[in-house]
């Protein structure tokens, strides 16, 4: 009997089929095999982790600007400025005008800036050519009492302004830049640009400013409006009387109390001209 040589065997060598059995299971492996998804990707996931840290970075500096104040280019202007012909300091109209109608509010104060932008702009463009009525502002610091100073700092700043009579206008300004209650907004660069929109002596405001007298002023004018009582801001008074309301009053409604007042008064009953949101 002969014994055949191994390497005459058909299937080759033992080694030999090993390695044709692993070379075909690779073979039967990738073509089992899916692609990966293209969002699993390495490139991919770099790419959307770089958007989603610049979107982070994005929001945080829109977040922080928000409310702080800015430099005078960044400043708002009013669109409608409160009419000043017979301003005098915080007060519009004559010192002898039959009505007084006080207005205790705090710069913070949204519901405020809604009255200063419409209701009494309205008011003032119907009664300062009258004569008979004097609208007295009292900036007072309701807001952040005792805590945060925002609203004292803005009192403080516009009551300066009044120093050279240029309260309305500044008034004006504060409002149009209103930022979110007690977050810093009316900081030093603010207040010095607006004092420079409004042409202001900007040296004689700082020294004001930074002297703190006005800012005596405001709590004075914190602890006068504790007695009126005033329990929310803005809060009107005509002729000594609050006028009682939930919600911002309407130059309407706050005209037909005025008009009452000047007839007590010994005024014309005639009545005024309707009120206008126009400039």
């Amino acid at each position: 009997m002969t014994n055949r040589s191994s390497n005459s065997d058909p299937g080759g060598t033992r080694r030999q089929r090993r390695e044709a059995a692993r070379k075909d299971a690779r073979l039967k492996a990738a073509a089992t095999t899916q692609p990966q998804p293209f969002w699993k990707s390495p490139v991919f996931l770099m790419t959307v982790g770089a958007i989603a840290v610049a979107a982070v970075i994005i929001g945080f500096a829109v977040l922080s600007s928000r409310g702080d104040g800015g430099s005078s280019s960044t400043i708002s202007a009013p669109l409608v400025f409160t009419p000043t012909a017979s301003a005098d300091g915080a007060a519009i109209g004559p010192a002898d005008a039959k009505v007084k109608v006080e207005i205790w509010s705090d710069f913070q104060c949204p519901a405020c800036d809604a009255f200063a932008k419409s209701t009494l702009i309205d008011l003032v463009k119907r009664y300062e050519p009258t004569g008979d009525v004097r609208f007295e502002d009292h900036a007072v610091w309701f807001i952040g009492a005792g805590q945060n100073e925002d609203s004292l700092n803005a009192g403080a700043a516009a009551e300066c302004a009044a120093e050279q009579n240029q309260y309305w206008p500044y008034h004006d300004y504060l409002f149009a830049n209103q930022g979110r209650e007690n977050s810093g907004w009316p900081n030093r660069t603010l207040l010095d640009g607006i004092a420079a929109k409004v042409g202001l002596d900007t040296t004689a405001f700082a020294q004001c400013y930074d002297g703190g007298a006005q800012h005596a002023t405001v709590k004075d004018n914190t602890a006068l409006a504790a007695k009126v009582p005033v329990s929310g801001t803005p809060t009107v008074v005509i002729n000594g009387v609050p006028y009682e309301s939930r919600y911002v009053p309407t130059a309407d409604q706050l005209s037909a109390e005025i008009d009452k007042a000047i007839a007590a008064a010994g005024g014309s009953t005639a009545p005024s001209p309707s009120a206008s949101t126009a400039p």
